[in-house]
C-alpha cells in the first residue's frame, strides 16, 4: 500500500508567525552542531591526550545541552507531547536508571552519570518541543559531517593519528576518533539523514558531499557494523517513505528486537557458552560474546534492579578478573540489551520492552486510522529501528551524552507528539513543516509519493 505524508493530524510545524527572539535560532542550532560533533564518540590519543579515561568531551556536551534547556524558554513552542501513558512507561527505564545510583556499589561512577543523563534527557525534552525537527536533523548532519570530512582528512594526510596501526586492522580509518567502529557507524548515521534531507530536496549539492563523505568514512574504517546500518538506513528509509504498510511493520521492529535481545540473554545465561552456536559454526563476533558472557556470568547477583547506572564494569573485581582471564579489558558490554538489564535488571528490561510495545502501537494506530504518516515521524521510526538493530553489537541505550542515544530519546517523544495540537513556530522555520501530499494518490495506486518539499 503506497504511503503518504500528511501534514494534518501529527504535522510537526504550523502556520509562521514572528519570532519575538530570533537570535535563539542560531544559538541553538550551533549548540547541537557541537553537541553532534564531540558527542559521537571518545576522540583517538592523537587528539585528546588519554581520551578513554577522560570527560573533557562530555562536559562540553553537558553544558551545551544546558544552554539548549536555558535558550529553549525564549522560544514558542513548535510542538506538543501527549502525556501519553505510554510515553511514562518508555520514559520509566530512564528514571529507573537514575534512581539507580542509590544501589549502586560504586557511586563515584553512578551518580555523575545519572546527572548527565537527567540534564540531556530533559534538555531534550526542551529542543524537540522548541525548535523544528528539521532544524534539528540539519545541525545534526553539519556535526556528523564537520567528524566525517575531518576524519578523511586525518586518514589521508596525517596516518599516524587517522589510521590503524595494529596488527589486525593496520590501514583502515579511525579518523578523529578512538576506534574505527565508531568512525564507520558515524559515517552510516550521516548517510542516513543526509539522505533524508535529499529525499525531499534532491539535488543539493551539500547533502551529496555529505553522502559521499559518510560511505567513505563506512569504506575507509572497515566496520562491518557500520556498513550493515548504513545499508539498513537507506533501505529502510525509502521503503517506510513509499509504504504505510512497511512503517506499520517497522513500528513493532523496536519491540521485536527488543524481545530478541532478551532471548539471546537466556541463551547465554542458560548455555554457558562464550559463542553462539549455529549448526557446527561457533561465532563470537570478534570477541563480542565473551564480553557478554562474562557480564551475564554476575547478572544472578543483582538480576531484579541490576547493579545501577554504571555500576557494574566499574567494580574493580570485575575489572581485574576480566584482565586476569583475557589480558584485555574494555568497560563496555558491547549490547545494548544487555546494558539495560546488567544495570537495571529484569524490572528495567520489562519496562524497556513495554515501553516500545505501547510505542509500537501509538504509531501503527495513527498510520491505520489516517493512512498516512508524518515524514517526521517516519524519519524519527526507521532511526529507532537503526539504533536497535546497532544495539546488538554496540552501546547506545542508557548513554548519558551521546548523540545518537540521544536523538532516540527525541525519537521518543516525537513519536508520542500530541495529535493536532501544534503551536504556531516562528517565522523562518516553515523549511520544518511537514507538508500534505496530493490528495488526489490514493492508497494502493499509482505511483507513490516522495517525501513533501523542505
Amino acid at each position: 500500500m503506497a504511503g503518504r505524508y500528511s501534514g494534518r493530524g501529527r504535522g510537526l510545524e504550523a502556520a509562521p508567525t514572528v519570532d519575538p527572539n530570533p537570535w535563539t535560532r542560531p544559538v541553538t542550532s550551533a549548540a547541537l552542531l557541537l553537541i553532534a560533533f564531540f558527542s559521537s564518540g571518545n576522540f583517538n590519543d592523537g587528539i585528546i591526550p588519554d581520551s578513554e579515561n577522560s570527560n573533557f568531551q562530555q562536559y562540553i556536551v553537558i553544558a551545551l545541552w544546558m544552554a539548549i534547556a536555558a535558550v529553549s524558554y525564549f522560544r514558542r513552542q513548535v510542538l506538543r507531547i501527549d502525556p501519553a501513558a505510554g510515553l511514562f512507561v518508555s520514559l520509566a527505564p530512564y528514571a529507573l536508571a537514575v534512581v539507580s545510583v542509590g544501589w549502586s556499589a560504586v557511586p563515584a561512577a553512578s551518580v555523575p552519570k545519572a546527572a548527565a543523563l537527567a540534564i540531556v534527557v530533559f534538555s531534550a525534552f526542551r529542543l524537540v518541543k522548541t525548535m523544528p525537527l528539521d532544524a534539528i536533523v540539519k545541525a545534526v548532519i553539519h556535526g556528523l559531517f564537520a567528524l566525517c570530512a575531518l576524519s578523511i582528512f586525518l586518514a589521508l594526510f596525517v596516518p599516524g593519528v587517522g589510521l590503524v596501526t595494529d596488527y589486525q586492522h593496520a590501514g583502515q580509518w579511525h579518523g578523529l576518533f578512538a576506534s574505527k567502529q565508531t568512525l564507520g557507524i558515524c559515517g552510516a548515521l550521516l548517510l542516513f539523514f543526509a539522505s533524508y534531507r535529499l529525499m525531499l530536496t534532491p539535488g543539493l549539492a551539500y547533502y551529496w558531499l555529505a553522502v559521499a563523505a559518510a560511505v567513505a568514512c563506512v569504506a575507509g574504517s572497515g566496520s562491518r557494523g557500520g556498513g550493515a546500518l548504513a545499508a539498513a538506513a537507506v533501505v529502510g528509509l525509502y521503503l517506510a517513505s513509499v509504504s504505510t504498510r512497511v512503517s506499520r511493520i517497522l513500528a513493532y521492529g523496536p519491540f521485536l528486537m527488543c524481545l530478541t535481545g532478551c532471548v539471546l540473554i537466556a541463551y547465554f545465561i542458560l548455555t554457558g557458552y562464550k559463542f553462539i552456536a549455529v549448526f557446527d559454526t561457533e561465532i563470537d563476533l570478534t570477541q563480542r560474546a565473551i564480553i557478554w558472557q562474562y557480564a551475564l556470568g554476575y547478572f544472578k547477583n543483582a538480576p531484579v534492579l541490576g547493579y545501577g547506572l554504571n555500576g557494574f564494569w566499574t567494580l574493580k573485581e570485575v575489572k581485574d578478573l576480566f584482565i586476569e582471564r583475557n589480558t584485555w579489558f574494555l568497560d563496555n558490554y558491547h549490547d545494548g540489551y544487555i546494558a539495560i538489564d546488567m544495570e537495571t535488571g529484569i524490572v528495567g528490561l520489562s519496562l524497556f520492552a513495554a515501553g516500545y510495545f505501547l510505542y509500537a502501537r501509538r504509531i501503527s494506530a495513527d498510520i491505520f486510522r489516517s493512512g498516512a504518516l508524518d515524514r517526521g515521524v517516519t524519519l524519527t521510526l526507521v532511526y529507532t529501528c537503526l539504533i536497535f538493530l546497532i544495539d546488538f553489537t554496540e552501546t547506545y541505550f542508557l548513554r548519558s551524552t551521546n548523540i545518537a542515544s540521544t536523538l532516540l530519546t527525541i525519537s521518543l517523544f516525537v513519536g508520542f507528539a500530541q495529535s493536532g495540537a501544534f503551536a504556531p513556530s516562528a517565522k523562518g522555520e516553515a523549511a520544518g513543516a511537514l507538508e500534505a501530499q496530493p490528495r488526489g494518490v490514493r492508497r494502493g495506486r499509482g505511483p507513490a509519493p516522495r517525501f513533501g518539499a523542505s
